[in-house]
Parts: C-alpha cells; structure tokens; sequence
C-alpha cells in the first residue's frame, strides 16, 4: 500500500472551542470526501488503519475528537462534556460545510454514538445547511438503543431528575472492552489507549439516550439521503434490533441495512476476516456514490 499522508491539528470552532482533528489525505486524486463521527469514549486516533485503506483508494478522510473525548477533552478539561446535542450537531454541519467540494461526493460517516450522530443530523435538514451536500452515509452500529437499558424507572429519573439538577456529574459507564470485538488484539489495544475514556457527564449520557429514542420514533422518516447501516448481530452495546427497526422507519428511497452474523461492536476491527470484509462493504457503498 502506497504511504498515506495524516496530518494533525487544532481548529477552533465559532464559540471558540479547540478540537483535535486528522485528516488522512487521498493517495493520487481524490475521488470523494469523507467526514467521520466517531463513537462514546473513543477518538479520531482509533480510526488511523481503517481510513490509510480509504486514503489509498483515493477517499480523503476528516475526523475530530469531539466535544468531550480524546485530546479535545484532554486540552479542555471536559472530559465527557459534549456541552449539548444541538452544539454536536453543529459541528458535523461545520465540518460537511468545510469539507464540500464542488463536483466531489461528500461521504457521512459514524460510528456507535456518532452512527447515532449521523442519523439525528441527516433527520434536521430544514435546520443544517449541510445535510443538502451529504452525497450518501454509514451509520455504523448505530446508538439507538443500548443492550442494557436502564429500567425505566432510572431512565425517568436520569432524564427528569438528576440530569437537570447536576448536569455536569460525571458518571463512569463501566463498558467492558472484551464487547470491542472477538479479536483479543484488538481489545488489548482498546484497553492500552490512555484517551479511551467511558466517564461523561449526567447531561450527554441523557442526551445520547434521549436522542436514540427520537431517532427511532420520529427522525427516522425524515431522512432522504442514500445511507448504509450495518450492525453485528452479536453487538452487547447497542441493540442490532432497534438499529433495523430504526433503518426500516428511515425515508430513503436508496439506502441499505447490512448485517454481520455474531460479530461485536465495532465491525471494523472485527476478526481479520470480517473486518476486511466490512472495510470492502464501506468502499463499495462509497464508491458506488462518487
């Protein structure tokens, strides 16, 4: 494979806010841009391999630690502040504006959180100018429902209660990495990378949880932009059925629900086999768009 340029660097957002970014330019000419989300407690670093095999094939990559995670929160001091859902929003709409060009397919992608991320944007086209320049998105084991929901109870009094009266309490998820993938390499990695964090606040927790929940029951039909959802059917994070529910409900004439029998939570650091398989599935979906 031909060496693959990545680049590292601060932008500073309208309201001022610092965020680390990565861009992983195109080998020979760019056929497509591609913008990534990425999921809960992870950041852009954890998407290095994946987007060197779209860089050489031509698909220019961006990602940024979002509000919150990785050296973002690291620089800030906010560690999992994602400082309101309307503000994440706005900065995938920064980033799609930035990153459009003319006569050149503007890929969406997102995974886990930012599946969810890509799918709440896509629903809000009358208020993002940029959804109109999306060519086509992945939403990639999306957080529509977490697996182990809490009863509703608690989900009540964390949205009604404690969310309002300490939003900034931080609460630890206690994800178990082994959830990662069943390749035992890839959990090591995932375990050994000082910016995993799964400590956020009351008030993202409520945000990602409450916005899941509107994804399925109303956003879904708004979305018109072609869109690739994929999900291990195995995934212990977030429920594959509420992900195909919500892909059922979605308003798109062109769009596709892939499934990955037993595979975990992130496809593309599966078991060498699957994983290369989903990589091949992403770059024809994006390359059938260009």
């Amino acid at each position: 494979m031909e060496s693959v340029e990545v680049t590292e660097n601060w932008y500073t957002t309208k309201d001022n806010q610092q965020l680390f970014t990565r861009t992983w330019k195109a080998v020979g000419q760019v056929k497509a841009n591609l913008v990534m989300v990425h999921g809960f407690g992870e950041h852009s670093g954890r998407y290095l391999d994946l987007f060197k095999q779209f860089s050489a094939r031509g698909i220019e990559c961006y990602c940024w630690d979002q509000r919150g995670f990785g050296e973002t929160a690291k620089k800030s001091k906010g560690q999992g502040n994602n400082q309101g859902w309307d503000k994440v929003l706005g900065d995938v709409d920064d980033a799609v504006l930035r990153h459009k060009k003319d006569n050149i397919s503007l890929i969406l992608m997102g995974h886990s959180m930012g599946g969810e991320i890509v799918l709440s944007y896509l629903a809000n086209g009358d208020k993002y100018k940029g959804v109109a320049k999306v060519t086509a998105a992945i939403s990639s084991a999306p957080l529509v429902r977490v697996v182990n929901a809490p009863p509703a109870p608690i989900f009540f009094a964390l949205k009604n209660l404690a969310a309002p009266l300490l939003p900034w309490y931080p609460y630890t998820v206690g994800l178990d990495p082994k959830g990662i993938s069943r390749d035992p390499q890839e959990v090591k990695r995932y375990k050994e990378d000082p910016l995993v964090n799964d400590t956020a606040t009351l008030a993202t927790l409520k945000s990602m949880l409450a916005n899941g929940e509107l994804v399925l029951n109303s956003l879904a039909a708004k979305i018109t932009t072609p869109i690739l959802v994929v999900h291990g059917t195995a995934d212990p994070y977030n429920s594959y059925e509420a992900a195909k529910q919500a892909y059922e409900r979605i308003g798109s004439t062109d769009k596709a629900f892939h499934t990955y029998e037993g595979c975990y939570h992130e496809l593309h650091y599966e078991l060498p086999e699957d994983k290369q398989r989903v990589t091949e599935d992403y770059l024809q979906w994006i390359e059938s768009h260009e």
